[in-house]
C-alpha cells in the first residue's frame, strides 16, 4: 500500500532485511540530505558569485589619463608671438574667406606665427597647438586686453 512498507497510522516502519524498526522521518533526512551534498557540490564547482561579490566589494581603480599638449618641434623656427585683436575671429585651415573655419578665437588669444602668404597670415594657437590662417588685419603684437585695462 505505501512504498516503504508499514500503515498509515503507524509511527514506525518494519525493516525487513535488518529485523528492526526504522524512525519513519528517516528517509526524509537522508533526502534532505542529499540534496544539501548535491547543492554544495554544484556551489563549489560554480563560483562566480564570489567573484561578483569581489567586484562590487572592490572595483578596479580608475585609469588614470595623462594629456601632454603638443609640444612644438624643435626644428622648425619660432615666429612673432602675436594676439588675437577682434572677438569670434575665424581659424581657418586655409587663406582665404571661402576655406572652411576650424575654431573662433575672441580677443588676447595667442597665436605664434610661421608664415604670411598676402594679408593671410599663417599660424599656431599656443594653448592648442593647431594650425590655421588669420586674416592679419586681426593680429596685433600687443595683448588688447592689456592695452584696454591700461587705457581706464
Amino acid at each position: 500500500m505505501f512504498p516503504l512498507g508499514g500503515n498509515f497510522a503507524g509511527i514506525t516502519e518494519t525493516n525487513n532485511l535488518v529485523g528492526r524498526e526504522m524512525p519513519r522521518f528517516l528517509p526524509y533526512v537522508i533526502v534532505v540530505g542529499l540534496f544539501l551534498a548535491a547543492l554544495m557540490i554544484i556551489q563549489i564547482r560554480d563560483r562566480s558569485y564570489l567573484e561578483e561579490a569581489a567586484r562590487a566589494a572592490y572595483p578596479p581603480p580608475p585609469v588614470s589619463r595623462v594629456i601632454f599638449p603638443p609640444s612644438p618641434e624643435p626644428s622648425e623656427p619660432r615666429g612673432p608671438l602675436l594676439f588675437i585683436a577682434g572677438d569670434r575671429v575665424a581659424f581657418r585651415s586655409g587663406p582665404g574667406l571661402r576655406e572652411p573655419v576650424i575654431e573662433r578665437f575672441n580677443k588676447g588669444r595667442n597665436v605664434r606665427q610661421t608664415e604670411v602668404e598676402g594679408d593671410w597670415v599663417h599660424a599656431r594657437d599656443v594653448d592648442t597647438g593647431r594650425e590655421g590662417w588669420i586674416a592679419g588685419k586681426y593680429l596685433t603684437p600687443t595683448n588688447p586686453l592689456q592695452t584696454a585695462a591700461s587705457d581706464e
